[in-house]
């Protein structure tokens, strides 16, 4: 759509403002999403009767895959758009009330997706550059 802008001069409305990111504060996110991942894994691994279910362990492989993107991700560095593409991922084991024998997965649920989140929203001291 850009070159549809550069053609007809138009300007680039749709464009978010580029942000300075707080990166130790963003790094502690990504450690707090990790950690919180690799806890819900835990707790689901421990369900004997769901790890039959092959939905189930790709489930569990998607945290996993997810828990180490957060690692490969502030061990190099990051941008914005990834770590917005990696919180963005995170999604409940269930969606509604959960089923009586995975609830102990709530817990660890609940912190996984605050820490997505938080990763979402823009901290106070990181403001638009333009």
């Amino acid at each position: 759509m850009s070159w549809l802008r550069k053609v007809f001069g138009g300007s680039d409305d749709l464009a978010a403002a580029p942000v300075t990111m707080n990166v130790e504060r963003r790094t502690e996110q990504l450690v707090r999403l990790e950690n919180a991942l690799d806890r819900l894994v835990e707790v689901m691994k421990a369900n004997e009767e769901r790890m039959a279910n092959p939905a189930w362990k790709e489930r569990m492989a998607e945290y996993r895959r997810i828990s180490g993107e957060c690692y490969k991700l502030r061990s190099s560095g990051f941008t914005r758009e990834q770590i917005l593409d990696v919180a963005f991922e995170v999604r409940p084991v269930f969606g509604g009330e959960l089923p009586p024998d995975v609830r102990a997965v709530e817990p660890p649920q609940e912190e996984a997706l605050a820490a997505a989140a938080e990763i979402q929203a823009v901290l106070p001291d990181e403001r638009p550059t333009s």
